[in-house]
């Protein structure tokens, strides 16, 4: 038998190997979206009782969560509203993530440009660690010491100033010393930052360093070569660290359910007690004993899906906002 030229290098080889891959990984991406197919397929057929007494827009925009009503004609409507707690989730985690986002980065940016070696590696290691606490030893933790410090020190501080200038900033003589949305908002960025960080770490030091080497060969310094080639060159990476982040913290709930206070309606301020929709599930869903009330905590679940895509779709048009007016300016 002829021993042919593809065959002595084992070309039909790798051409058969790289064929079995290319099935095995587009078989896991088929696995994973069919699981998250199934998860909202899940939840639409579970909040359907919910539908047969009321209207998605009334749920969606409802300020009262009441349940079903029975009207003088015997009628049973329903009436549970999620805008509060939908307004709850989205300042919630827009807080956590406008105070994560830059620190999570420029914690990265000087773990990977200005840290020596031996400093370097055990902050990265502390990184990972903080990552790796359960959110109900953070939610305890924040249910007390923490509370009472930023009461004492940060929420003073934007009462005193943001307060006069934006109401819902003002300082509420009524707000409790450990409850408000606010503290929920600080509770998750001190529980991403460790996650912006990490992956963040990784995207920058993925930049190759002739592109460092060549802009500081060109009179550029440190920071304009950070600024003008390293943050550019990894601002994808960067992204994709804050919108994971973005999805944890719309969807925590053990730590948000212990500060947030749980209770019904928009609050006039931020330091008072509110609700998210994963805390609002959590709390109520062990006294759900009717397919309706049952379907309604289904119709939040389908609520989280839709603002956490919501969020992450516009924190991409802003960047990529920013991007075509960086290269313009440019």
């Amino acid at each position: 038998m002829a021993i042919t030229k593809e065959n002595r290098f084992g070309f039909g080889r790798g051409i058969r190997v790289d064929a079995l891959f290319r099935i095995l990984f587009g078989s896991a991406v088929v696995v994973a979206g069919i699981l998250l197919a199934g998860v909202v397929l899940s939840m639409v057929v579970s909040s359907l009782p919910v539908w047969n007494i009321q209207t998605p827009l009334s749920f969606v925009f409802g300020d009262r969560w009441a349940g079903e009503v029975t009207q003088p004609d015997g009628s049973v409507v329903g009436n549970y509203g999620a805008f509060a707690v939908i307004w709850g989730t989205v300042v919630s985690a827009l807080i956590a993530i406008l105070i994560a986002a830059p620190v999570g980065i420029l914690a990265a940016v000087y773990l990977v440009e200005f840290a020596p070696r031996r400093l370097a590696a055990p902050l990265t290691f502390l990184v990972e660690l903080m990552a790796a606490i359960p959110s109900v030893v953070i939610g305890l933790w924040a249910a007390g010491d923490l509370s009472i410090r930023l009461r004492d020190s940060v929420e003073w501080w934007v009462a005193s100033t943001l307060g006069r200038i934006f109401p819902w900033l003002a300082e509420d003589p009524e707000a409790p010393a450990a409850q408000s949305v606010f503290r929920a908002g600080m509770v998750l960025a001190i529980m991403i930052i460790p996650m912006v960080v990490a992956i963040s770490r990784e995207v920058i030091r993925s930049v190759p360093q002739s592109l460092r080497e060549g802009f500081i060969g060109m009179g550029a310094t440190r920071w304009e070569t950070i600024r003008h080639v390293v943050l550019p060159a990894a601002r994808v990476g960067l992204t994709g660290a804050v919108l994971l982040a973005l999805g944890r913290a719309v969807g925590e709930t053990i730590a948000v359910t212990m500060v947030i206070g749980n209770a019904e309606g928009i609050p006039s301020s931020l330091f008072l007690p509110g609700q998210t929709i994963a805390s609002k599930i959590a709390s109520n869903y062990a006294e759900a004993s009717t397919p309706t009330e049952t379907g309604a905590l289904a119709a939040l679940g389908i609520c989280l899906f839709a603002v956490t895509f919501l969020l992450s779709l516009a924190i991409r048009l802003l960047v990529r906002r920013a991007a075509r007016g960086g290269g313009q300016a440019s």
